[in-house]
């Protein structure tokens, strides 16, 4: 039997930063979560009240804009969850959130469930990093650098929080989720959210130690992408189209 896929081409659709800004234009959220906000790329795309959270930020621009309100928090999520209450900050849940923090899936499974309690029901949750196109870029230390020497990015590193996707799909088949092919290491967006959903906490320590054990080296890029049921960003033109593909 041939082995397990291990590289495919980038991705063609449009950039993340795009998928995002036709986002924010469709849905015109009115307060905006982000994790992982670094240097502010996809932060100056909101134009709601918004809360950035970073241990370390590098914000190179004026990401303010047209926002009304935009608050920051410098430390990591895990403390930003347990110490911050921002329901009464935003004005209420949050509509859009974009989770970007560290690239272990563990991390991002705990970020996102714990998004999950302060979001609505058709609020979107975005997942960035989980499509990798090599799985050179999905070693779990950024500073294995020998091992994506040879890439065509070898700068690139997604981590192996495409995991996340895939425990989505298995243990909350309540979820509406879309996986785009959005450069350079994908985008996932999920809707149809439950704040009352215990389910990814209650059972997080079991299905890290399973997923732990799970290498996309074995998986393949190929059953990655048909477990996902990856589409074209061409499909995410106008608010009709994001409202059919995630409901």
């Amino acid at each position: 039997m041939p082995g397990a896929v291990t590289q495919i081409e980038d991705h063609k659709g449009d950039h993340y930063y795009d998928v995002m800004k036709r986002i924010h234009e469709t849905i015109d959220p009115r307060s905006y979560l982000e994790i992982g906000t670094r240097t502010g790329g996809s932060l100056i795309l909101s134009k709601c009240v918004s809360v950035a959270v970073d241990p370390k930020f590098h914000i190179t621009s004026n990401i303010i804009g047209a926002k009304p309100a935009c608050f920051f928090y410098q430390m990591t999520s895990d403390r930003f969850f347990k110490s911050v209450d921002i329901a009464p900050i935003i004005g209420g849940e949050i509509d859009f959130a974009f989770l970007d923090g560290m690239h272990l899936f563990e991390f991002l499974l705990r970020d996102f469930y714990n998004t999950e309690k302060l979001c609505g029901k058709h609020s979107i949750i975005a997942l960035h990093d989980c499509l990798p196109p090599d799985v050179r870029y999905t070693s779990r230390y950024e500073r294995d650098s020998d091992i994506r020497k040879d890439a065509s990015h070898p700068h690139w590193w997604a981590g192996d929080v495409w995991k996340v996707p895939v425990i989505l799909r298995r243990m909350r088949p309540d979820l509406h989720i879309i996986a785009l092919d959005a450069p350079p290491t994908g985008l996932i967006l999920v809707t149809n959210l439950d704040p009352a959903s215990r389910v990814l906490e209650n059972g997080y320590r079991a299905v890290v130690d399973e997923f732990s054990q799970l290498s996309l080296e074995s998986l393949g890029l190929d059953k990655l992408s048909e477990e996902l049921g990856v589409i074209s960003t061409a499909k995410l033109k106008a608010f009709e189209d994001i409202a059919s593909h995630l409901s």
